[in-house]
């Protein structure tokens, strides 16, 4: 069995890099997350009314998922929906 001895120092030190490495993972995380948006903000960032994001939804033109019994929308496919000419 190896056992070492850790000074104070070396222990300060150890624990910064490691919540230093862990930040930067936690931040590479957070930033893969996709974006869940309400109705009322999917259609402010569409620029369009509630009542027309419902048409849009209706009319299967506008992706989104149940969470509970509402409904969600996923900003990057909104994005792709404003790159697609389908508005």
């Amino acid at each position: 069995m190896f056992t070492t001895t850790l000074t104070t120092e070396g222990f300060e030190t150890l624990k910064y890099e490691i919540k230093k490495e862990l930040a930067s993972e936690l931040k590479d995380i957070l930033s893969s997350q996709e974006e869940v948006l309400t109705r009322s903000e999917a259609a402010q960032f569409l620029k369009i009314s509630k009542p027309t994001l419902d048409k849009l939804v209706a009319k299967e033109v506008v992706p989104f998922m149940i969470l509970g019994d509402q409904k969600r929308f996923i900003k990057s496919d909104l994005l792709n929906i404003g790159r697609s000419d389908a508005l």
